[in-house]
């Protein structure tokens, strides 16, 4: 039951600050910029504490937050919108951003950790 309680506790903060940033509804260069600020900062910090937790905790952190705070309904909708709208290229440096340089955060924030591990 702990384990459960931590992922409604993870899910409803992460969803609460994700909800926070998207009421900010800001755009750069006319991409919707809170989904791919969301997955950029998730992804940094789910790299940074990569099996830094275990049992309720990393479901706490990694399910219930990670897993509510990053969000690919809002991506695939946001992408859609722009095929739709013919925006090919925004909606490939849309595509890119969220893909790539949240992989590159995660990646990089991971490599930190490690490093103050040391």
């Amino acid at each position: 039951m702990s384990s459960y309680l931590a992922l409604v506790i993870g899910a409803i903060l992460g969803s609460s600050f994700r909800y926070f940033l998207t009421l900010l509804n800001f755009t750069i260069l006319g991409l919707p910029s809170a989904t791919i600020l969301v997955n950029i900062i998730g992804s940094a910090m789910a790299g940074y504490f990569l099996n830094k937790f275990n049992g309720a905790l990393y479901i706490f952190v990694y399910i219930g937050f990670f897993g509510s705070f990053t969000t690919l309904s809002s991506f695939n909708m946001e992408l859609f919108s722009l095929f739709s709208d013919k925006s090919f290229f925004k909606a490939f440096i849309y595509f890119s951003l969220n893909i790539f340089i949240s992989f590159i955060f995660f990646y990089l924030f991971h490599m930190i950790s490690l490093r103050f591990a040391n």
